[in-house]
């Protein structure tokens, strides 16, 4: 049996961790854990090493396999510097992962370590656990934080009555204490992921609030992915990935000019609305599935025994 470990932090989300350990444990050949939920962790009893990178990590014996995965490009202050300082800071792993080609080619490694790619996926409860029945109008989804410049956006939707607005996600203080008497904004805070698809569904517009930034601007979406999975309208900033996602699903958003914020119900309510995205592409277990990556570490791990 090949055992599996995925390194991670109390805190943090990761919820492809989660989709990983299902996908794996389908398979006789695989058993695969979740660090954070083991009482003690003895690396050397793993094959398989699987982190989520930030700057530096473990380093294995010679008969395992270390797999580095990079969802997303550095963010904050002097993003593309550190980038080029986990690229060549961090030790090198047997296969990496990237979210896409754009995020591989942020990184710019060119050690001819092998890779392959996996995008954003969503869980099917996004697919059947609808709610019909509305009671707001708008709902976000994901930080509610300064960095994602969620504050902004804010001060402009309350600036008139536009409906009732629902916000999922960790919540920053100095955020929460400027709108919480505002009986038209609902913070539910951290909840459960198996309880979002009931909460986000009770509204008719996911808003996708993306800073038009590096690296914001140029990754996946996931709030976009379960709010078409959910049925909902989505409002959105305007930017090249979510240009490039409608024009690949044949869709039509309603686009906010990030550089002009204005936030108008009347408006949203005129515009026509498209979407021919298929849920079932963005599934955990085919997006897994047709990454290859499982076929990968098989044969990684067939080199290791020779």
């Amino acid at each position: 049996m090949i055992k599996i470990i995925f390194m991670r932090s109390k805190n943090a989300f990761l919820p492809e961790i989660d989709a990983y350990i299902d996908y794996f444990n389908k398979f006789k050949r695989f058993k695969a854990y979740d660090s954070s939920k083991l009482k003690k962790v003895k690396l050397e009893t793993f094959d398989v090493i699987w982190e989520f990178k930030g700057l530096g990590g473990v380093r294995t014996n010679k008969n395992q396999i270390l797999v580095h995965e990079y969802p997303s490009l550095s963010t904050g202050k002097f993003p593309k510097l550190k980038n080029y300082i986990k690229s060549k800071i961090n030790p090198k792993p047997d296969i990496r992962i990237f979210l896409n080609k754009t995020v591989r080619e942020g990184f710019n490694f060119n050690d001819g370590i092998e890779f392959c790619y996996r995008d954003m996926g969503i869980d099917d409860l996004f697919t059947s656990q609808i709610k019909n029945d509305k009671e707001y109008d708008f709902v976000y989804m994901g930080s509610i934080s300064k960095e994602r410049e969620i504050d902004k956006f804010l001060k402009v939707f309350t600036k008139k009555n536009n409906g009732k607005l629902c916000l999922i996600g960790n919540l920053d203080t100095k955020i929460y204490n400027k709108y919480k008497k505002n009986d038209n904004l609902i913070f539910t805070g951290k909840v459960p992921y198996l309880k979002v698809p009931q909460i986000a569904s009770k509204a008719r517009y996911g808003i996708n609030y993306i800073p038009d930034k590096y690296p914001f601007n140029i990754q996946t979406s996931t709030k976009i992915l379960e709010y078409l999975a959910l049925g909902l309208k989505v409002v959105t900033t305007d930017y090249k990935w979510i240009r490039d996602f409608e024009e690949k699903h044949k869709s039509s958003f309603y686009k906010l000019d990030y550089n002009n914020l204005k936030f108008n119900k009347e408006n949203i309510e005129k515009h026509e609305f498209v979407s021919n995205f298929n849920p079932q592409d963005y599934f955990w277990d085919n997006l897994i599935e047709n990454s290859n990556i499982k076929n990968k570490i098989l044969s990684l791990i067939n080199k290791k025994l020779r």
